[in-house]
């Protein structure tokens, strides 16, 4: 299987992204990442 959200949530998930601060924006990323698993960090580095 591999990592990823439908594009319609990935663009809003990148619109609350915008408006966090970068520390948030950090924590953000690494909850996402974990959830997604195998691969997960990678991909939100890439997105």
């Amino acid at each position: 299987m591999q990592a990823g959200y439908r594009a319609e949530v990935e663009t809003r998930m990148k619109r609350l992204y915008a408006r966090l601060s970068e520390k948030d924006r950090r924590r953000y990323a690494a909850v996402e990442a974990d959830k997604l698993g195998h691969g997960g960090f990678e991909y939100i580095a890439k997105h």
